[in-house]
């Protein structure tokens, strides 16, 4: 899992809160929001990242994307990028996307922006099929398998009246995890880059908020 912390953040608050160091409430508010914004920022660059590197669903591809978000009074926050195995393989433009069609050489699918389509196989295994997922007694959605050649498809499992669906010998293949691609020092640099450009930004904003409040009040009184 890769870590990645707003840099010179302290230095920052304190730099840009000097009008709101006597009210400390409207300060918490103001740093947590700006924090909590500027992760939100660097999430969304990480995304960009991820997605000039690989074709996706993005709503399946980046909900391995974490933030800890920063409370009022607490400024300890980061954006968190798990190491998952990734997505099923079946998100990645397979072809053909249904079943009844084997090509001779199996499934293809194209996982990099502007890589070549790959038949993803194993020794051992047959070429990649498309077939639907289990879902406990029942069947939901597709994805891309490979079955061990010489053994039965499934078994139920389970005491009488209750019984699974268990795989013997049928692997469903997956595709890439977002880690793959933040691996790189520089593609995490561009995302701790975006946070030095909008935390100030932001927390000036947030400041500029709370003083605005206070001298609205200032005139109801």
């Amino acid at each position: 899992m890769i870590r990645l912390d707003i840099p010179n953040m302290d230095e920052t608050i304190r730099s840009l809160t000097a009008p709101l160091r006597h009210l400390p409430r409207d300060c918490e508010i103001a740093v947590s929001r700006a924090v909590n914004r500027t992760l939100n920022a660097m999430r969304a660059e990480a995304i960009r990242i991820a997605k000039r590197s690989y074709v996706h669903v993005p709503g399946r591809l980046f909900d391995q994307l974490y933030l800890k978000k920063a409370r009022r009074g607490m400024t300890e926050a980061s954006l968190y990028i798990s190491g998952r195995r990734g997505i099923s393989l079946y998100h990645f433009r397979p072809e053909p996307k249904f079943p009844g069609t084997r090509p001779p050489a199996g499934v293809s699918a194209q996982v990099r922006q502007g890589g070549t389509r790959k038949v993803y196989q194993q020794p051992g295994y047959s070429k990649p099929f498309i077939m639907k997922k289990l879902r406990g007694t029942d069947f939901g959605g597709y994805g891309v398998f490979i079955r061990e050649k010489g053994v039965n498809n499934y078994r139920k499992k389970g005491r009488p009246g209750a019984e699974g669906l268990v795989w013997q010998g049928v692997k469903m293949l997956f595709g890439a995890s977002p880690i793959q691609s933040l691996l790189k020092k520089d593609n995490q640099q561009r995302i701790v880059d975006k946070a030095v450009e909008v935390f100030p930004l932001r927390l000036e904003h947030e400041v500029n908020v709370q003083i605005g409040k206070m001298a609205t009040l200032g005139k109801r009184r």
